[in-house]
């Protein structure tokens, strides 16, 4: 429920200039920034917490493992993305003249 909701989050937002993790620490500030309505949100707040200098951190133990699925599921799809640009890149694109 929570990685879907990134998920859809990420695609809505995704550009060449963000990586994924940058977008997913911009999805946990405005969701942890906000009251919770949604049972997402609901576990969001009651596992993970904002900081004072804007960081993200865990509440407890199922927060810890929370932030650590949350933070694979970018590496994969940082992953997916260079997949995805390293089939249309040939090798003479790297030639220098």
């Amino acid at each position: 429920m929570i990685l879907e909701e990134f998920i859809a989050f990420y695609h809505k937002n995704k550009s060449k200039k963000k990586q994924a993790k940058e977008i997913l620490l911009k999805w946990l500030k405005f969701e942890l920034g906000n009251l919770p309505k949604d049972n997402y949100q609901k576990v969001l707040h009651n596992e993970l917490m904002l900081t004072q200098d804007e960081s993200v951190v865990p509440k407890n133990k199922q927060g810890e493992n929370l932030l650590n699925s949350l933070i694979r599921i970018t590496n994969i799809l940082e992953e997916k993305e260079f997949e995805s640009w390293a089939t249309t890149v040939k090798p003479k694109d790297f030639q220098h003249a």
